[in-house]
């Protein structure tokens, strides 16, 4: 996602939505119905024959999987969605000067730990941990706190790459 602080600048990560694109083409492939929301990726990184929605932040991209979410049978958090976005919002784009800028961030809503927290026990939630350090431990504990089903571990290697390696956990 992007959280923009100002009408043209914002904070976000270097995620292409190639993942996504992939695992909601392979669920195609095996004969799904695909919803896919996805933040702001270019046009080729999305889906054929899916239902996509388009959204900007992480704000509205709850919002979307909130009116998905009760009809899904299974789940996949593949997004990249920013931790972080600004208290605050310029209207106006602010201006370059020469002395340092200090931003005060606030959490973006956690999607998969507000979703997963009423799920239906027949319902299967995956999650994804791209992690520098400590990844098995924190994926773990991403797991347990967000109610999923299983998660999948990665590194920033796998941004924008057309393969990666990737570790699954479940419980």
């Amino acid at each position: 996602t992007h959280e923009y602080f100002d009408p043209v600048r914002f904070i976000g990560n270097a995620s292409s939505g190639k993942m996504g694109k992939a695992l909601a083409e392979e669920a195609v492939r095996r004969g799904m119905e695909v919803d896919f929301i996805s933040g702001p990726v270019p046009t080729e990184n999305l889906p054929d024959k899916t239902r996509i929605t388009r959204v900007t932040s992480a704000e509205e991209m709850l919002a979307a999987a909130k009116e998905k979410f009760g009809s899904a049978d299974l789940i996949i958090f593949a997004a990249a969605v920013a931790d972080y976005q600004p208290a605050n919002k310029s209207a106006e784009k602010l201006p370059k000067t020469a002395s340092s800028l200090t931003m005060e961030l606030k959490p973006t809503p956690d999607i998969a730990a507000t979703l997963c927290a009423n799920k239906r026990k027949d319902q299967i939630a995956i999650g994804f941990a791209l992690q520098t350090h400590d990844g098995e431990a924190k994926a773990r504990e991403k797991l347990i706190s967000k109610n999923l089903d299983g998660i999948v571990l990665n590194t920033p290697a796998t941004l924008g790459a057309e393969s990666g390696l990737f570790t699954w956990i479940d419980k």
